[in-house]
């Protein structure tokens, strides 16, 4: 009897501490031992979860409802290990989880807390407003950004193609290299010499 109930409880013990109590033939003995290292398990287990929930901190990489997630996970943890917290203590943990860039809520709730007590409704509502209402702030605040650079783009574009303009014209006229032979003269409108190397207003002035 004493040797089938050993066997029956060694094939539902956990290979983590099975060879703490591998020597073991009598039942009692076994089954005691197993009770002193699950409630020593328990306890580190409980100190563990409660350092995750202290330490666990909101990143703004990360969803408020994924956040409230892995809370409620360590929260139903310390549950299951007869661990109950308060509902009050719960919003003050999760309020203490969140970063400094929302202190501005912290504060707030803090202050208008009926009767200066806070409950886990109340801090999950807000942070899912404010949530809320960074991103409106944050896509209103991309939009202005664009229209800002859309608007530099134009400016720029515009002067650049006045420049250019400008700068067409201006070669037109440096490139151009002029001969004596495109010159006209402004008495008899022949080309190739000026007014006064005109031959024909010289010898009119003479015969006159």
């Amino acid at each position: 009897m004493n040797r089938k109930t050993v066997g029956q409880i060694r094939q539902w013990i956990d290979q983590s501490v099975f060879h703490h109590v591998a020597q073991e033939t009598v039942a009692y003995t076994l089954w005691k031992k197993l009770e002193a290292l699950y409630e020593r398990k328990t306890a580190q287990n409980k100190a563990s979860t409660i350092r995750q929930l202290v330490n666990l901190k909101y990143r703004e990489t990360r969803s408020v409802s994924e956040h409230l997630s892995d809370f409620q996970r360590l929260i139903n943890q310390l549950t299951n290990m007869k661990m109950v917290l308060e509902d009050e203590l719960q919003a003050l943990l999760l309020l203490s989880s969140l970063p400094d860039n929302w202190d501005t809520l912290v504060v707030s709730l803090s202050n208008s807390a009926p009767q200066g007590v806070l409950t886990l409704d109340i801090v999950k509502d807000s942070m899912f407003n404010e949530e809320s209402r960074r991103k409106e702030q944050g896509m209103s605040s991309e939009s202005e950004a664009l229209v800002t650079e859309y608007r530099g783009r134009s400016i720029h574009k515009k002067f650049n193609t006045r420049d250019k303009s400008r700068g067409n014209s201006g070669d037109k006229f440096r490139g151009r290299s002029w001969t004596r032979k495109d010159v006209e003269c402004f008495y008899c409108h022949e080309k190739g010499h000026m007014k006064k190397e005109c031959r024909k207003l010289k010898r009119e002035q003479q015969e006159n």
